[in-house]
């Protein structure tokens, strides 16, 4: 309990020097603070005493470690116990679940569940190989292991993994069972099992590995700010670490830095050394690195360090877009590989808060024409920023009709009115960090047909590759009635039950080439026409289609309403329903994204991965019965 009461005074000392010395770009990034789990209040001591709680009403007491495993799950390490949390769940996987300050809540007990102790456990870490958790028990000064999920009924096993318990720290390396830790508070697990600990109290990094416990770097007993290979380095209190190749990252919290460790030499050199007060936690993504200190979460990449989110003087309790947001004391970090999304422990709040990489939507869209007439195609284009991934559109009145199979839930929607007048466009839009709306009031007005149609075109893409399905849309006013398409040269296929006499062909081209369009519309007053010479212009790079090859994997097929794609490089990815529109695009690092589906209608859709070798496709069926 010492950190809570030292943070105060350590912010004072050091807020001056860091406003003096980091060169900050505040603002450049788009995200948003929520709170995930937790009731919000000052203190300590609250508890909820229940095992399963949705994760709005638990009641955590200076949370202060936080993982995520390979399911998915997200564990939060409170005062004496573990609590995992998802969907809406919270769960207490392990520990005591009532007052803290009773009697024999903090101790150190190898059980199941609610049977075990612990006292103060801190930082944690999942191995990817067994999704078994390792846990930092702080004032144990022992090292803990609490066996994987299986469900909810199983109680999950905790044993003690290394360390002796102690009242008061000591150091001592050797056989796992007799080594001694002093205040162990973060912890990372390599891919071949190496576990390395940052042992804060006594100013080094420790190792396990083989049943043994050494010390790689520092000098029990001895703080310090100094680079070097082993025991000549120095360290001040580190808080945690992080595994970035082989690399071990150190939030070296008393000397406001980041340091880094060469894991084949174990030689010390600096990352970060000004910019920086107190940094407690740190996760790496791609080429970023996040860094939590007490009152905000810092960004670094390419040598350029900046406030995430939160302030460097300014606490509190805010939920907001980037510097707006407002914490009292973070203490870990993670990132959510399967959600997109960093959480923090906000133990001044008692609260886990979610870090979304997007903020909000702000809505806006578009219409090809706000004045057409009766039976004319209008498109209505969604234009929100910041990465909308849901839509509502409302028409009123409802004398209209979707073309092209799109519906009210897409972000591009075709349709036609069937009255003169004039209509009101709202759209509605959302993603994981909130949502927006906006309204057009008598936004789009319809007339009467009184001449021969004025003939016009577009396609849904003027830049295919071969073999990809396409749409032409009619534009013309003065409702046609009839269609003549003709497409030169022949090297393509009508598709999904169109021809062209339909108002949008679905149009597949086979080769590569410039392809000229015409089209003919004619309604009761007569006919005219329209041609675009080389309108669409056809990579010859065709799709490669196969299934689960080397490029990337996607399961369950046929699926409902979760689709996992496994990226063995980093490229982009399309989703395309049969009509050729793209209903979902998203960038990818090598590794397994999920991807929600619940939304999708039942049909077929095809997935493109494209990378800079090529463009390759899977198709999948999408079910929900």
């Amino acid at each position: 309990m010492l950190l809570l009461f030292q943070t105060f005074n350590f912010y004072m000392k050091n807020t001056l020097l860091c406003l003096l010395t980091l060169n900050l770009c505040a603002g450049v990034f788009a995200q948003t603070v929520k709170t995930h789990a937790g009731m919000q209040y000052k203190g300590t001591g609250s508890f909820t005493g229940y095992r399963n709680n949705h994760k709005d009403s638990v009641l955590f007491s200076a949370p202060m470690g936080i993982e995520v495993d390979t399911t998915g799950r997200l564990y939060v390490s409170n005062e004496h116990n573990i609590f995992w949390i998802q969907g809406t769940e919270a769960f207490l996987a392990a520990g005591y679940s009532l007052d803290p300050t009773n009697p024999g809540a903090a101790d150190s007990k190898d059980a199941a569940g609610s049977v075990a102790r612990f006292s103060r456990p801190a930082g944690m870490a999942i191995n990817t190989s067994t999704n078994e958790m390792m846990i930092c028990d702080q004032d144990n000064n022992q090292i803990r292991k609490m066996e994987k999920y299986i469900n909810n009924a199983t109680q999950q096993i905790v044993t003690t993994f290394a360390g002796v318990k102690l009242l008061n720290g000591a150091h001592l390396d050797g056989a796992k069972a007799s080594a001694k830790f002093n205040a162990p508070n973060g912890i990372a697990i390599a891919a071949n099992g190496d576990m390395y600990v940052a042992d804060r109290n006594n100013h080094v990094i420790r190792k396990i590995s083989g049943g043994n416990v050494t010390t790689i770097a520092g000098l029990s007993g001895t703080s310090g700010n100094t680079n070097g290979t082993g025991s000549a380095a120095r360290f001040a209190a580190p808080f945690n670490v992080c595994i970035d190749g082989n690399d071990l990252l150190v939030a070296d919290y008393g000397n406001s830095a980041i340091r880094k460790i060469n894991l084949s030499t174990f030689a010390v050199t600096d990352l970060i050394t000004s910019g920086l007060f107190g940094p407690r936690d740190l996760c790496k993504v791609g080429s970023v690195l996040y860094i939590a200190e007490g009152l905000c979460v810092k960004r670094y990449e390419s040598g350029l360090l900046s406030i995430y989110v939160g302030s460097n003087s300014q606490q509190g309790y805010v939920n907001a877009d980037g510097n707006a947001a407002r914490f009292e004391d973070i203490t870990g970090i993670v990132y959510h590989p399967k959600l997109n999304m960093l959480y923090v422990v906000d133990m001044g709040n008692n609260v886990v808060r979610s870090i979304s990489p997007n903020a909000r939507p702000v809505c806006s869209f578009t219409a090809s024409t706000t004045s057409a007439t009766k039976g004319q195609t209008v498109i209505l284009s969604n234009t929100s920023t910041n990465g909308a991934k849901t839509f509502k559109w409302t028409i009123s009145p409802s004398t209209y009709t979707l073309l092209n199979n799109t519906r009210l839930t897409d972000s591009v929607v075709y349709l036609s009115f069937s009255q003169t007048g004039t209509y009101s466009v709202k759209l509605w839009v959302s993603n994981q960090s909130g949502a927006d709306s906006l309204l057009k009031s008598n936004h789009i007005v319809i007339s009467a047909v009184t001449a021969p149609p004025v003939v016009d075109f577009s396609a849904s893409k003027t830049n295919p590759i071969s073999n990809e399905v396409i749409s032409l849309i009619d534009l013309s006013t003065n409702t046609p009635t009839s269609w003549k398409w003709r497409i030169s040269p022949g090297d393509f296929i009508w598709m999904n039950g169109t021809d062209s006499t339909s108002k949008i062909p679905n149009v597949k081209f086979t080769n590569g080439n410039n392809f000229t369009i015409t089209l003919v519309a004619s309604n009761v007053e007569g006919s005219n026409y329209l041609t675009k010479v080389d309108y669409i212009k056809v990579n010859g790079s065709s799709i490669s289609a196969f299934s689960h090859s080397d490029v990337f994997a996607s399961y369950p097929n046929p699926a409902n309403t979760v689709l996992n794609i496994n990226a063995y490089s980093k490229g982009r990815i399309l989703i395309l329903d049969a009509y050729g529109r793209v209903v979902e695009t998203l960038n990818v690092e090598a590794g397994l994204t999920e991807i929600n589906t619940s939304s999708f209608s039942n049909g077929a859709y095809f997935i493109q991965f494209i990378n800079e070798n090529g463009i390759y496709s899977e198709r999948i069926i999408v079910n929900h019965n």
